[in-house]
């Protein structure tokens, strides 16, 4: 059993992630973390954690590659017969490992993903948009409708399966964790392991829906991914796969005027407006508006 952990600049919290791993009372136990080329103590911390604990293994990267890659360099040296994966800013709960290799235990012909739910930190509520029993799956279509089903701390999946697939697209920054869980769910469903798997804790402003910047510099990569894939066109109800589009275009959108980018953000309005990827909304007929305000130089403002 193996539990990847990207991580960047995170020392001061990569601790209580690797700690909760370690803490699993599964046998045969391997906890790998990648280190995407931080510039602070993240590799020195974990080499101490290491020293204590031989099912520790640290994996540097020599240069930032993102989480998505990140991951999948992880699993290529994982041993593994299942693999799963842990934030560096997030815990995972007792009893996480165990819960969901348990489904596979007892459904042996099952081959596909098994998840559990997340829980915010401070709070005791599972996040998941209806109930489930365990053992109880979801398909595409229901991902589709609400992705709130699955989160990458609280997925497992066989090793061999995931590099089947492919893994994460590591040309992909934002989004990847999305655009992974409906290609997988094409071709394989997903079962509920009937316990919380994961904590997440809040890091300010480090959490990938802040990153702006990332989000305008990525463009229609994570759209183009999911609307030009054969198996998605084919698999997705049109109204979902719309939907999905116009709310891809949507944070686009809101990235490029929240991060300035006036003149891109006109360009991509018109264009999203003329293929009918995004509704003339009173909300965007007012930034389209304040677009050109504020594109005028101070001097006139």
């Amino acid at each position: 059993m193996s539990v990847v952990i990207p991580t960047y600049n995170r020392s001061s919290a990569v601790v209580r992630a690797v700690r909760s791993v370690l803490a699993q009372p599964y046998p045969s136990l391997e906890c790998i973390v990648v280190d995407d080329a931080s510039s602070d103590d993240t590799r020195d911390v974990v080499r101490a954690l290491a020293l204590g604990d031989s099912r520790l293994t640290l994996l540097p990267l020599h240069e930032n590659v993102g989480q998505g890659a990140a991951r999948n360099a992880g699993v290529e040296v994982a041993e593994g017969e299942f693999v799963c994966f842990l934030d560096s800013d997030d815990e995972l709960l007792p009893g996480a490992v165990q819960n969901r290799v348990d489904v596979y235990m007892k459904a042996p012909t099952f081959d596909g993903i098994v998840f559990g739910g997340n829980i915010v930190a401070g709070k005791t509520e599972v996040i998941l948009p209806a109930d489930l029993t365990e053992g109880q799956g979801i398909t595409l279509e229901d991902y589709m409708q609400d992705r709130g089903w699955l989160h990458t701390n609280a997925f497992m999946m066989r090793r061999a399966l995931f590099r089947q697939l492919g893994g994460f697209r590591e040309d992909l920054r934002q989004k990847q964790d999305i655009e992974f869980f409906i290609r997988a769910l094409c071709r394989m469903d997903a079962k509920y392991c009937g316990a919380p798997c994961s904590r997440m804790h809040d890091e300010g402003d480090v959490r990938a829906r802040n990153h702006h910047e990332r989000i305008a510099r990525q463009g229609y990569l994570f759209i183009d991914a999911v609307r030009t894939n054969p198996e998605v066109v084919e698999r997705v109800p049109p109204p979902l796969l719309e939907g999905l589009v116009q709310r891809g275009v949507s944070t686009y959108m809101n990235a490029l005027y929240r991060t300035g980018h006036y003149s891109r953000f006109r360009r991509v309005f018109r264009s999203a407006w003329r293929q009918g990827d995004v509704h003339p909304s009173s909300r965007w007929l007012k930034r389209y508006a304040l677009s050109w305000l504020w594109s005028l130089p101070k001097i006139f403002k």
